[in-house]
C-alpha cells in the first residue's frame, strides 16, 4: 500500500483492489463491478454469483479484531444463534495492506424494519453463555481517538471539541463499566445490523463484540426515540420484549454519550462533503448546545 492511500484511509478504489486481489487468492471469481454494500470502518462487496459477500477492513492493524470476527460467527453459529458465516475460504487474507474475509451471501437480504426484531435477537443473544475463548473489554474510545487523529477534511474546531468531549466523557465510562456486570455484548446493536433472510433475521456484524454491561447493546434503539424519530410506542414493544427499559438505568446517560460521540467520529471519517457533511455539520451544533431532542438523520 502506498503512502498516498495510507493518508487517504479506505475508500472505493483502494478496498475494491483489495477485493479483487484477495479473490484470486481465495479462488473466487474476480468482479470488477461488484456492488459496494457498504463503506464505513469497512467496505462490503458483494459476490451474488459466488455466494459470497468480501468484507475489506481498513488495515492490517485490525487483525485481532478481524481474528475476534472470524471466531465469534464461529462460535455463534455453533450455538445455533441466527448469524452469518464466514465462508470455507482461507482468510483472513492480506491484500494492499487491507485484511479480506470471506461470508456467506444472504440473497435479497434487507434491513430489519422493526425493534421488535432486534429486542429478540440481542434476548437471545444475552441469554447465551459467555464464550470459552478471550474477547476484548468494552473500549470505545480508543478507535475514536485513532479516527480523531487521522480525521481530514473537517473543521479543526470540530474535531478539538470531539477530542475534549472524549476527555470528559471518558472517566465517567471507564467507572460506570467497571462497576457494571460484563457479559459478551454485540457492541453495535442497530436494526442495520440485522439482516432479514427471508422471514429469519440474522445478527451480523461482530466487530465490535467485547465484554462490558449489556446495557450498551440496548442504547441505540433508546437513542433512536430522541436523534431518529423512532415512536415511542415502537421503543415500548421493544422494552416488552426485551424485559428492560435501559432509560430507567441509572448509566444510561454516561453510556449514551459515548456511544453517540463513537456515531460522530464514525460520521466524521465521510464527512468531507454531499449529505455527509451537511449531517455533520447538524449533529456538531446539537452537541456544541447540549441539545439532546434534536434530530439526526440516519446515513
Amino acid at each position: 500500500m502506498d503512502a498516498h492511500e495510507i493518508r487517504e484511509g479506505l475508500t472505493e478504489s483502494n478496498a475494491r483492489r483489495a477485493m479483487l486481489t484477495a479473490c484470486v487468492s481465495a479462488g473466487l471469481p474476480q468482479l470488477p463491478d461488484a456492488e459496494l454494500l457498504r463503506l464505513g470502518e469497512n467496505a462490503l462487496f458483494a459476490l451474488p454469483e459466488a455466494g459470497v459477500v468480501v468484507r475489506v477492513a481498513r488495515s492490517t492493524e485490525m487483525a485481532d479484531k478481524v481474528a475476534k470476527e472470524l471466531a465469534v460467527a464461529s462460535w455463534l453459529a455453533g450455538h445455533g444463534f441466527p448469524s452469518v458465516h464466514p465462508t470455507d475460504a482461507p482468510q483472513p487474507i492480506e491484500a494492499h495492506g487491507r485484511l479480506v474475509t470471506f461470508w456467506e451471501y444472504v440473497p435479497n437480504g434487507s434491513p430489519a424494519t422493526s425493534v421488535t426484531i432486534l429486542a429478540r435477537l440481542l434476548r437471545d443473544l444475552h441469554a447465551l453463555p459467555d464464550p470459552d475463548f478471550p474477547l476484548p473489554d468494552l473500549d470505545p474510545f480508543p478507535i475514536m481517538r485513532r479516527r480523531l487523529e487521522t480525521a481530514s477534511g473537517i473543521r479543526r474546531e470540530d474535531a478539538g471539541f470531539l477530542a475534549e468531549a472524549c476527555d470528559e466523557a471518558e472517566d465517567a465510562f471507564r467507572v460506570l463499566v467497571a462497576s457494571s456486570s460484563r457479559h459478551m455484548v454485540h457492541g453495535d446493536a442497530h436494526r442495520g445490523n440485522v439482516l432479514m433472510d427471508d422471514d429469519r433475521p440474522l445478527l451480523i456484524d461482530y466487530e465490535a463484540v467485547a465484554v462490558g454491561p449489556r446495557a450498551w447493546d440496548l442504547v441505540p434503539t433508546a437513542i433512536a426515540v430522541d436523534r431518529f424519530d423512532l415512536p415511542p410506542a415502537d421503543y415500548a414493544e421493544f422494552v416488552r420484549v426485551y424485559g428492560t427499559d435501559v432509560t430507567e438505568w441509572y448509566g444510561y446517560q454516561v453510556l449514551r454519550t459515548t456511544r453517540e460521540l463513537g456515531m460522530m467520529t464514525w460520521l466524521m471519517q465521510i464527512a468531507q462533503s454531499g449529505p455527509a457533511a451537511d449531517e455533520f455539520a447538524l449533529r456538531m451544533e446539537s452537541l456544541r448546545k447540549g441539545d439532546l431532542e434534536r434530530r439526526w438523520h440516519a446515513l
